[in-house]
């Protein structure tokens, strides 16, 4: 994520669900497939969209990890994120490794910092 003291910066978010016993090899691997699934999806979109990702990789492609509860938990934060019409892209595992297929593990979200704080300030890291 950007500095929070960037005025008006912008954000790249991952969300993982905890409940799910992962290692820590599992998490960086669900982690990266949400990034990566956020940027490909925001590179083939609007020009907004592609705007936004130029203006993240241009300030570094700063990125965090903050800590969901549960599957029901990402679900509602993806529902607010589409609320604010922000780019986000939810891992729905395909089950080649220990996770069962067609779990949902992380939540990644870009935008304006101010608007995906509104939906991910009060997350601890994880």
């Amino acid at each position: 994520m950007f500095s929070y003291g960037i005025q008006n910066g912008v954000e790249c978010l991952n969300t993982s669900c905890t409940v799910m016993l992962f290692t820590m090899f599992q998490v960086a691997a669900q982690v990266a497939h949400a990034a990566l699934g956020l940027y490909q999806m925001m590179m083939e979109s609007s020009d907004k969209w592609q705007t936004t990702m130029r203006i993240w990789d241009d300030d570094g492609g700063k990125k965090i990890v903050l800590k969901g509860m549960n599957t029901g938990h990402l679900l509602e934060l993806q529902d607010l994120a589409c609320r604010q019409k922000l780019p986000n892209y939810l891992v729905q595992d395909a089950g080649r490794t220990q996770i069962a297929a067609g779990s949902r593990t992380v939540l990644a979200i870009m935008g304006e910092e101010k608007l995906v704080n509104q939906i991910t300030g009060s997350l601890p890291l994880l």
